[in-house]
C-alpha cells in the first residue's frame, strides 16, 4: 500500500516555511468566482446585503448549480465603485 505524500514528515511544511508564504492582500480579490460570503468579507458588509444587491439587480451574479450564485471579480469591483455599502476597517 502506498502512503499519502502529505503524510510523510519530510513533506510537512515547517512553521518557518508557512510564515514565509505570501499572504493574500486585503486590497485584491482573488481572480476566481466568488461566493456571497467572499464578497461580504471583502466589502465589509453582511452576506445578506450581497444577496439583496443581486436580487435588486445592483450586483451581477451568475447561476451556480440549482440554487447557488457566484460573482465575478470585475462585477464586485464595479458594484463597489458605484457605491456598495462598505465599512471602514
Amino acid at each position: 500500500m502506498k502512503s499519502h505524500p502529505l503524510a510523510d514528515s519530510a513533506h510537512t511544511p515547517t512553521d518557518a516555511a508557512v510564515a514565509n508564504e505570501p499572504t493574500q492582500s486585503h486590497d485584491e480579490l482573488p481572480n476566481r468566482l466568488l461566493t456571497a460570503l467572499d464578497v461580504a468579507k471583502y466589502v465589509g458588509c453582511h452576506e445578506e446585503t450581497v444577496r439583496r444587491a443581486y436580487l435588486r439587480g445592483l450586483l451581477v451574479s451568475q447561476r451556480f448549480g440549482a440554487r447557488g450564485r457566484r460573482f465575478r471579480r470585475a462585477d464586485v469591483l464595479d458594484w463597489i465603485r458605484r457605491g456598495a455599502p462598505t465599512q471602514v476597517s
